[in-house]
């Protein structure tokens, strides 16, 4: 079982209070989702490669822009 499995549940409300904040159409940075969502789950182990993907999946559903700006 890979990490991202076991931490599914906390990575999904991690990233859903973050992403809640942005509007239907807006752009969403993943380097600052990512800060976010670390700074909300301190103890989350997933990488930024799991979460980036997670970011781009639930933006998606909430009808977000997403900007990859991490490696700025």
């Amino acid at each position: 079982m890979s990490i991202v499995h076991r931490v599914g549940p906390v990575l999904d409300q991690a990233i859903a209070a973050v992403l809640n904040r942005a509007g239907h159409g807006d752009t969403v940075s993943v380097k600052a989702a990512l800060d976010q969502v670390r700074q909300a789950a301190p103890g989350l182990v997933a990488s930024n490669d799991d979460l980036t993907e997670a970011i781009v999946e639930v933006a998606a559903a909430l009808g977000l822009c997403v900007a990859f700006d991490q490696r700025e």
